[in-house]
């Protein structure tokens, strides 16, 4: 019967002991969304008319920033060596 071994994990990451996360990826994925909400909110105020596009847009640059703030913040918790 193995025993589970509990508390903090020992090792590097990526290794057996300590297996990597995507969060790397994940902070890649929402620079990227951050990226094109911002475009998309100077677009929306440069070429349409329509004022409601642009803050649903702005509205959701600002959430995709507060996305990439908390992964960062979890990216930095995780490894912090780093």
């Amino acid at each position: 019967m193995e025993r589970v071994r509990r508390g903090r994990l020992k090792g590097t990451l990526g290794s057996h002991d300590r297996p990597a996360s995507a969060l790397g990826f994940r902070l890649v994925l929402a620079l990227f969304g951050a990226l094109v909400l911002l475009l998309g909110t100077v677009a929306a105020v440069l070429w349409a008319d329509e004022i409601w596009l642009a803050v649903v847009l702005g509205l959701g640059f600002v959430a995709s920033c507060v996305n990439v703030y908390w992964v960062n913040r979890r990216l930095h918790a995780e490894r912090p060596g780093r």
